[in-house]
């Protein structure tokens, strides 16, 4: 069973001598497969701060996480924590898993901009840092990062109403992003030093939403509006890919179609009434899947899902404060929903958070 509940409260917070703050949370779920027999996965964290005289704050953390699987023991791992010292226009932060965010960091790709530079733009895991550091001056933020033997630097501000970010690295990538709102129209604006750019905007007009996105990897079009009892979508690129969807309700159900560029389509109706919902979808190749769900009242709640040729069933039962008790069958691995993260067989689970 890999779900896993991530939500954490704090269990323990005192005081002590020098007005420090102990504080311990984490998760912890345990299961029995029919198959490959005892699982279990326990994650605690325990951090703790203080407050120092000059007005700074110390403070650190560390989770570990201890695996069973197929009833083969893991050794417990180290997976995150950090040291910092804090005030409220400066800090520094020592990450234990290695595990911070460049400095260089300036957004996510805009969509239709490509970058081979991703310490400056992309996904945050990918400029990963030792020792970050941050610093506010005048109304702009400065940060300087440390991984290993190679730094980056980065700097945001608002210029009345549009935010500039900033970011280079040791090795002369550079990028930035402008983004805020002019009149109705909200947008972002990036470029990079590998002659990667993009412009993303979107308004509302006459009762339609309309998008652009364009850049260095062309421009895409996007238009949904009301037509009756009805919603219409439409989007367009460059290479002459176009979809279009209708999507509808009359009261307890729900009515959808899309078609693309090929004549590909898939159509979808639910259902929910009462404490029973159901979902169907049907694609042009025949394809289909139905899932439904009834809520037994008690905290328990029933599901079964089908495609023709895989199946699942599972029941939930709510034990409250974040516990969970389960017992779940699938045909196969993700059988027809993969969301459910379902393993073949029949599988009874426990998981709780503290």
């Amino acid at each position: 069973m890999k779900r896993i509940l991530l939500t954490s409260t704090a269990l323990v917070a005192f005081a002590g001598a020098a007005a420090a703050d102990i504080s311990f949370s984490g998760s912890a779920e345990f299961s029995y497969h029919d198959t490959d027999g005892y699982n279990s996965a326990v994650s605690v964290t325990a951090s703790g701060s203080t407050a120092l005289d000059n007005g700074y704050t110390a403070s650190a953390s560390i989770t570990i996480e201890d695996t069973v699987t197929d009833n083969t023991p893991d050794a417990g791992t180290v997976v995150g924590g950090d040291i910092s010292i804090a005030s409220d226009s400066a800090s520094i932060t020592y990450h234990i898993a290695g595990d911070g965010n460049g400095a260089a960091h300036v957004g996510d790709n805009l969509s239709q901009m490509t970058s081979g530079e991703a310490a400056v733009f992309g996904d945050d895991t990918a400029t990963d840092s030792d020792i970050t550091a941050s610093m506010t001056l005048g109304g702009a933020t400065i940060r300087a990062s440390l991984d290993g033997n190679s730094y980056e630097l980065g700097v945001s501000t608002d210029l009345g109403g549009t935010d500039l970010n900033l970011g280079m690295t040791q090795a002369g990538a550079f990028g930035m992003v402008l983004s805020g709102s002019a009149s109705t129209v909200d947008y972002s604006i990036g470029f990079a030093s590998d002659d990667a750019y993009a412009l993303n905007a979107t308004t509302t007009a006459g009762g339609a939403d309309l998008g652009l996105n364009f850049g260095s990897d062309g421009w895409d079009l996007s238009a949904s509006m009301p037509l009756g009892a009805a919603t219409v979508g439409l989007t367009f690129d460059d290479a002459s890919d176009w979809t279009v969807s209708v999507d509808t309700t009359m009261e307890a159900v729900a009515i959808g179609l899309e078609i693309d560029q090929d004549s590909a389509w898939t159509a979808t109706a639910g259902y929910a009434a009462g404490d029973v919902t159901v979902d169907f979808s049907t694609t042009n190749t025949n394809a289909w899947t139905m899932e439904a769900t009834y809520d037994m009242g008690n905290g328990i709640t029933a599901g079964v899902g089908t495609d023709g040729t895989e199946q699942y069933a599972t029941v939930d039962y709510d034990l409250g404060a974040g516990a969970n008790l389960s017992l779940d069958y699938a045909s196969a691995d993700d059988a027809v929903d993969a969301d459910l993260e379902l393993v073949a067989g029949t599988t009874l689970s426990v998981s709780f958070s503290f």
